[in-house]
């Protein structure tokens, strides 16, 4: 069975979109190498094509990049009319992610290095790839929606908007006539599409719990009491591999029985103690579940996938307008950082490569 499809049927996503499986050699796509993953792949009149960027942008605002030919296949972009004839549909949405901001390789669930985020008021961008070229006109939107750091209370949305490649720059695109030579286009002439948005200036806070445990067998809470003694202080799973445990600290939140997010004024080897303001009316009974949360200034930005793109977006075969909706499928992973349906820290849920990216302060 061949790696990779020449015609309509085989654009689907448990297909891949038609996109070959490998790079040169026999390094596997795994979207862990930026400069070896499949949301650079592409299919115009030649065939499949690598593009090798050169200046970081990874997108159409590139102006430096080489082509590597994988498969070639004349005609490749071009529309078919039956299921065995040469030939792929329109350009299909093959993957929509949050860009790396820091560009880094390999990139890493944590965005970059230490980074997990991006700061208040900066530029990001969203990425939409198609498993083509297409003709993307400036001023195209995505809608990314926000949340608070529990991925709920949802804010104000923002948008992210299309802009264009230098009105200088000269674009290569290859049609059955050869090579041409593209100036002026007021846009992007690529299959990764990239979306610029500012992150919001301030940022939305909520209390996240980040540990679970019970009071301490034999150690019964007296109503009025200030001390509580717990079976755990410390965090099961990091929120990001390579990222420390949390700790229960001074400021943190206990809720256990009849206290509701007491104020931690102290913290000892196996118990915390609250402020006498925030004591229980009523007894807390040995084994009573707990849970420690941190109050957390963070706004998660996601792409709103039910709303697509909105703009103008065309097959670089014959300018025909491409689907516009976005589909769960077209969710993909880059450097294993997770998916729009993992929300608790135990799953990894941010990360660049995803459909979630947090901002902070």
């Amino acid at each position: 069975m061949a790696l990779w499809g020449i015609s309509t049927t085989t654009e689907t996503a448990a297909n891949n979109y038609a996109i070959p499986k490998y790079t040169s050699g026999s390094v596997q796509f795994t979207g862990v190498d930026i400069n070896n993953t499949p949301h650079n792949m592409f299919a115009d009149y030649r065939g499949w094509i690598y593009r090798h960027y050169q200046d970081n942008k990874y997108s159409g605002l590139s102006t430096q990049f080489y082509d590597e030919v994988h498969v070639p296949v004349a005609g490749l972009n071009t529309n078919s009319t039956a299921a065995n004839e040469t030939g792929l549909s329109l350009a299909t949405p093959a993957a929509v992610f949050f860009k790396e901001p820091n560009t880094a390789n390999p990139i890493s669930i944590v965005g970059g290095g230490a980074t997990n985020f991006i700061s208040t008021a900066t530029s990001g961008e969203v990425h939409l790839c198609f498993n083509e070229t297409v003709y993307a006109g400036a001023g195209a939107t995505v809608r990314i929606r926000t949340f608070d750091a529990n991925n709920e209370n949802e804010s104000t949305a923002i948008v992210a908007t299309a802009s264009s490649v230098s009105p200088s720059a000269e674009i290569p695109t290859y049609t059955n006539q050869g090579l041409s030579l593209i100036s002026g286009f007021n846009g992007q002439v690529t299959n990764r599409v990239a979306f610029t948005f500012t992150a919001p200036s301030t940022v939305l806070t909520a209390d996240v719990n980040f540990v679970t445990t019970t009071v301490s067998t034999g150690q019964t809470v007296a109503i009025g009491a200030t001390i509580i003694a717990v079976n755990s202080l410390v965090q099961t799973t990091a929120d990001l591999p390579g990222v420390d445990l949390k700790r229960v600290s001074i400021g943190d939140s206990i809720t256990a029985g009849g206290v509701s997010l007491g104020q931690i004024i102290s913290v000892g080897t196996t118990s915390v103690t609250i402020s006498t303001g925030q004591t229980s009316a009523t007894e807390i009974a040995a084994g009573t579940a707990v849970t420690f949360s941190r109050r957390t200034s963070q706004t998660n930005l996601m792409v709103d996938m039910a709303s697509g793109f909105i703009g103008v977006i065309t097959d670089m075969y014959d300018g025909s307008g491409v689907t516009s909706s976005f589909t769960s499928d077209i969710i993909r992973q880059v450097g294993g950082a997770g998916t729009i349906s993992n929300t608790t820290s135990d799953t990894y849920p941010l990360g660049v490569g995803t459909t979630i990216l947090s901002v902070k302060a």
